[in-house]
């Protein structure tokens, strides 16, 4: 019985291999290459039969068939893939609907469940994991060659039910435990929005998607009716998303009918034009820009940050980002799994490709080094580019990511990673700053004056280390001096969070994030570039 079925699985699969060659010979090959695909079809179909007729041992068909389809998408890119019927769902959830987890963005990469990003606002983002983190244990059970199904299963569940992971960290010698407290993950994109003294607002937004273009929109007629005159858009760390939502979002700064991004391919089916009014048209703002990105800005963040360099329509500050331009679109199969295949290219509006290469390099390389570059911008270097220009004529870069006007590396991570997070998993900021806010209440009455004054003095700082060795967190003296300046940033943010809300904290935190605060300094730049003067 079980010799036929496999006989069965095996003609069904012939056949659904001979149609889709049969397709591909027709509409997408020129003769040589149909004769060259005939070939390795029929070289593959004997495989087949062989191992059917002759192997020793009785065959999982699935995870081989499985093994053949991911063998033929290694040798393309490193974004066309084969979801099954698990992974379409997960994918689904992340940009549309809730789930309860951990809150990270992975991919597997050579065997290790590695995390592109954590979500802003999760459970994992509060606990510090970082872009690159190796999570190699789930529950003391290795995770080493572990695929997207278990990931699932083993990391998300219930709200308030924990997991605990081992991760490894580049240039951390020490393995970091981190025991992560599941919570509801939501789809908000616009995680924190504010206006300073000075009316200069700010806006985090953490990725693309189906509520983007409405919670911009929103977080924007909230700041300028509180009289904000320059914007910050935050989009460092963002991973992309919806091609529409960034369309959208670049249609709120650039009026007209204007370009802001093109689809090129080997079809030209697949070559589509994106405008400012493709969405309708949006109220006109000209207030100065500044657009913050890092090497962890990809793909539709890239899109917007392209479109308004190309147009001078403000500036781009923080380093080189990631370079994800190639186009996806999801082919279903019979089985309700899908194939993510890459059909065309991103170019920006004055024709820049915003991929970077990726042949050549293993997969590991391709996500590594670049996520190397946040702290460390050597990455970008123009020099290897090709040369664009934008309406003004300004010197742009193709190639490689969206290149910054203004370089600017980040300097606030933690100097002693080992200590703080182990500081975050066992909640010793929340405790403190809970503590504090209940006996200090008379705080919150100005949140002004609190963050320009207050200062975490050394009483605060004792209760931070009594509290960690309480909770037998081992270190040295000379660890927790090196990351003084990070250590009463964090304090005085989560004592902020207690008093008021998540926005006063970000506004702590923002008062020691340097490229954040180069950032204030360059508007006059941005109003030369919106008036061509540069």
């Amino acid at each position: 019985m079980k010799k036929k079925y496999q006989i069965t699985l095996l003609i069904i699969s012939i056949l659904i291999i001979t149609v889709l060659g049969l397709q591909i010979n027709n509409y997408l090959l020129a003769n040589e290459e149909k004769n060259n695909q005939l070939e390795n079809q029929k070289k593959f179909l004997q495989t087949l039969n062989y191992i059917s007729s002759f192997y020793v041992d009785d065959v999982d068909w699935d995870k081989s068939f499985q093994g053949a389809i991911d063998g033929f998408l290694s040798n393309l890119d490193p974004h066309s893939v084969y979801l099954s019927k698990s992974e379409v769902e997960i994918n689904e959830e992340n940009y549309i609907g809730r789930y309860q987890g951990i809150g990270i963005q992975f991919d597997i990469i050579d065997g290790f469940l590695t995390v592109i990003t954590p979500i802003s606002g999760s459970p994992s983002d509060k606990l510090g994991l970082l872009p690159g983190d190796k999570i190699i244990k789930i529950d003391g059970e290795s995770a080493i060659g572990i695929n997207t199904s278990e990931v699932q299963k083993k990391l998300k569940g219930p709200k308030g039910t924990s997991v605990k992971i081992t991760v490894v960290r580049k240039n951390v010698s020490e393995q970091l435990e981190f025991t992560i407290v599941r919570d509801e993950i939501p789809i908000q994109t616009v995680f924190t929005s504010f206006i300073n003294e000075d009316k200069t607002g700010y806006i985090f937004l953490t990725r693309f998607a189906k509520t983007t273009e409405d919670e911009i929109e929103q977080a924007l007629e909230k700041l300028e009716n509180e009289g904000m005159n320059k914007l910050i858009l935050d989009l460092r760390w963002n991973p992309g998303g919806f091609l529409d939502q960034a369309v959208k979002v670049v249609g709120k700064f650039i009026n007209g009918h204007k370009r802001v991004v093109y689809t090129r391919g080997r079809l030209s089916q697949f070559d589509e034009d994106y405008y400012t009014d493709s969405y309708g048209k949006s109220k006109i703002r000209d207030y100065p820009l500044i657009i913050l990105i890092n090497n962890a800005s990809a793909s539709a963040s890239e899109i917007v940050a392209g479109a308004i360099q190309d147009y001078d329509r403000g500036l781009i500050v923080g380093m080189t980002s990631f370079g994800k331009g190639l186009v996806q679109r999801e082919f279903p199969m019979d089985d309700n799994s899908r194939l993510r295949l890459t059909i065309s290219k991103y170019y920006t509006p004055s024709g820049r490709l915003i991929q970077k290469p990726y042949e050549n390099t293993t997969i590991d390389d391709y996500y590594s080094a670049n996520l190397d570059s946040i702290f460390d911008d050597s990455l970008g270097d123009s020099t290897t580019q090709e040369l664009y220009h934008t309406s003004n004529g300004r010197n742009v870069f193709g190639g490689g990511g969206i290149n910054p006007d203004v370089k600017v590396e980040y300097t606030n991570a933690s100097n002693s990673p080992r200590l703080t997070q182990q500081l975050h998993q066992h909640r010793i900021f929340f405790e403190v700053a809970a503590e504090f806010a209940n006996n200090n209440s008379i705080v919150s009455i100005d949140f002004k004056k609190y963050l320009s004054e207050f200062r975490i003095i050394n009483e605060l700082l004792q209760k931070v280390k009594i509290a960690a060795k309480e909770k037998d967190i081992d270190f040295k003296q000379e660890e927790f001096n090196n990351d003084l300046d990070y250590i009463r940033t964090r304090l005085k943010a989560e004592i902020a969070r207690s008093l008021w809300d998540n926005e006063k904290y970000y506004q702590v935190i923002m008062v020691n994030d340097n490229q954040y605060q180069k950032a204030l300094t360059l508007f006059s730049d941005a109003d030369d570039i919106i008036a061509g003067l540069r």
